[in-house]
C-alpha cells in the first residue's frame, strides 16, 4: 500500500521538474568531405598520421577547418565541418594535407591546392606526394 503512493508521489514530483525549455538554436554546418590519395594505394609506416586542412589561401594562416588521426594505408577519406557562420564569401579556400611519421612529413599535397566551398565543390580527392 505504501510503495504504489510513493511511486505515485515521486512521479508528481518529477513532473514538476519538467519545464518548457527555450528553444536552442540549430547550428548550419559547412562540410568538406572527399578522400587522400597517393598516386597508387600504399601501406604507411608505423605511426603514420593524416593532417589536413581547409585554409584561407588569401589569408596566411587563417584554418577554417582541421583534423588530425592516425593512418595505415592511402587512400583514406577524410570529413571537415565548421559553422557556416564562420565561413567568409570573399574567402579562397584551399585544401592542404600531409602524411607525418613520428612528427616527420613524408607526404604532402603539392601546389596548385584543390579549392572548396566557394566555388561550390565540397567533394575532392587530395593527392600527396613526397616532399622534394
Amino acid at each position: 500500500m505504501l510503495r504504489p503512493l510513493v511511486v505515485a508521489l515521486s512521479l508528481l514530483l518529477l513532473s514538476g521538474c519538467i519545464s518548457d525549455a527555450p528553444d536552442i538554436e540549430e547550428v548550419e554546418y559547412t562540410q568538406v568531405t572527399g578522400a587522400v590519395t597517393f598516386k597508387e594505394a600504399t601501406l604507411l609506416p608505423p605511426n603514420s598520421r593524416l593532417k589536413i586542412a581547409v585554409l584561407d589561401a588569401k589569408e596566411r594562416g587563417a584554418i577554417l577547418m582541421r583534423n588530425e588521426f592516425n593512418v595505415g594505408k592511402l587512400p583514406v577519406p577524410f570529413f571537415l565541418s565548421a559553422p557556416t557562420e564562420i565561413v567568409n564569401e570573399d574567402g579562397d579556400y584551399a585544401i592542404w594535407a600531409a602524411i607525418e611519421v613520428n612528427g616527420k612529413t613524408l607526404l604532402q599535397t603539392q601546389a596548385p591546392f584543390t579549392r572548396v566551398i566557394n566555388n561550390d565543390v565540397f567533394n575532392a580527392i587530395i593527392e600527396v606526394k613526397p616532399l622534394k
